[in-house]
């Protein structure tokens, strides 16, 4: 069930409306059965694998928190958890990988392949389990009820592609269920349509020139494969980033809050920032659980840069088993310690005025965006010459058809609609950067949102290109 398919949106209003009009003591069950009925609606197979890990979790927790050789179980689970990882997500790239090698040092094999389906929302499940149980680990309680502790791992609105949720985050609001919000459920309503503007109108429109461009980058000019970058730079935000709101907007109709994903970050003005504003759940995930464990900067400087990269390279490949997701992982790492490394530079010198001034901050913004643009082009590149390719063509000029010396009538369609719908997220940026959008929403009286609420669905129904699942799905 896509978030965006009419299937979805009927049985997520079935399940509000018994949710609100059934006693409160039903709601968790209600809640964990219609979220397995979801999970189980892509593939019943992998519900097992769901239930077997979330068993697992909770049961080490409980071992963890009597005191039952805490470190041993602790690190025991973890192995068994990510080795499950592993091995659904890694085990056919390794295998290619070391034929491959094979071949190369004379001997004969075969293809090397295996392969092996991936089970849906495997890396954020697991990724949520991990933390629990370290958290537990540290002092946090466990959770006695088996049911509750499902219900928090499969909760169907951030199941399959996030927020990654911490027990803490949740478990709370799934003990003591909260009464009828009105103005919780319309921001919910608000946020929903949002989320389904943001894919079904932008996301999947800009994919159009983005899959052309990375199809084809030498049939186009500098311009042209510039404006793809620039398309798939904003359809992965509007993706994910629609995705989440969805998933929040769903989850707030329910009466439960999940934390934000996404926080302006094509307005950064340096990687750090960047990191801070986009997917912030798997930022804290890394931070508190990757980094800090690996030493942080308790260890001095060049520890701090080394724990940085390593950081970075784990999270690359946790995206997927790819070289170039490796890569992208580690260029973000090196550019995160390349900035640590200016920080300090720029703070040792007193230039802290310096970089509070307009220029400063317009030219470190544009550094970054640029950064993050190339970072883009690894992520999306199935192999390193497509990805050279791509660059190329946007760092060597070349001029074409598609230049800006010609007449608007004559670019592509693909490319004229990419270039329009950028500057509408550029603009939907700088607005919200005051909170435009949310205040207004919060100021409207209800019959003026109902109006807003119209217009977004509208412009989903008459602009709408639905061709593909989430981006973040694949993860």
């Amino acid at each position: 069930m896509l978030f965006t398919s009419a299937t979805f949106l009927l049985f997520h209003l079935a399940v509000v409306a018994l949710r609100w009009v059934l006693p409160r003591a039903w709601v968790g069950p209600l809640l964990l059965v219609s979220s397995y009925v979801f999970y189980l609606s892509w593939g019943p197979i992998y519900g097992l694998l769901l239930g077997g890990m979330t068993v697992l979790g909770w049961s080490v927790a409980l071992g963890l928190e009597r005191g039952w050789h805490r470190r041993l179980l602790l690190g025991a689970s973890v192995t068994v958890v990510l080795g499950v990882l592993a091995w659904f997500k890694y085990a056919g790239f390794l295998a290619a990988q070391g034929a491959a090698l094979l071949r190369l040092l004379g001997h004969e094999t075969g293809q090397g392949r295996v392969d092996i389906l991936l089970p849906l929302a495997i890396s954020f499940y697991c990724f949520e389990i991990i933390s629990y149980l370290v958290d537990v680990h540290r002092g946090d309680p466990a959770e006695r009820s088996l049911w509750r502790f499902a219900l928090y791992v499969a909760y169907y609105p951030h199941l399959i592609a996030g927020p990654i949720v911490r027990a803490g985050e949740l478990l709370p609001q799934l003990r003591v269920p909260s009464a009828f919000d009105g103005q919780r459920f319309g921001d919910g309503v608000y946020l929903c349509l949002v989320g389904f503007t943001q894919k079904l109108v932008f996301a999947d429109r800009l994919s159009l020139w983005a899959d052309e461009v990375f199809a084809r980058p030498g049939a186009h000019a500098s311009f042209g494969v510039w404006m793809g970058v620039v398309a798939y730079t904003g359809q992965i935000f509007c993706d994910f980033a629609g995705y989440t709101n969805i998933a929040r907007g769903a989850s707030l109709m329910l009466g439960l809050e999940l934390p934000e994903n996404f926080r302006l970050p094509y307005l950064s003005t340096s990687l750090t920032e960047f990191w801070r504003r986009w997917h912030m759940t798997l930022s804290r995930w890394l931070r508190d659980y990757l980094y800090i464990s690996l030493g942080g900067n308790r260890q001095g400087t060049l520890a701090q840069y080394r724990n940085l990269f390593l950081t970075m390279l784990l999270g690359g490949l946790w995206h997927g088993a790819n070289w170039t997701f490796l890569f992208w992982g580690a260029l973000h790492g090196a550019g995160l310690a390349l900035h640590k490394r200016w920080d300090g530079f720029a703070r040792a010198r007193a230039w802290g005025r310096l970089r509070e001034r307009a220029p400063y901050q317009l030219l470190a913004w544009g550094v970054t965006l640029v950064f993050v643009m190339v970072g883009w082009v690894y992520f999306r590149a199935p192999t390193f010459t497509l990805a050279h390719e791509v660059l190329g063509r946007m760092f060597l000029p070349v001029s074409g058809p598609d230049t800006l010396r010609m007449a608007w009538g004559a670019w592509p369609a693909g490319l004229r609609t990419a270039l329009v719908l950028t500057l509408a997220l550029a603009l939907a940026h700088v607005l919200g950067r005051f909170q435009v959008g949310s205040r207004m929403h919060a100021w409207l009286p209800a019959p003026a949102r109902g109006v807003a609420w119209l217009a977004l669905v509208l412009a989903c129904y008459l602009l709408a290109e639905p061709r593909e699942q989430f981006i973040y799905f694949q993860f």
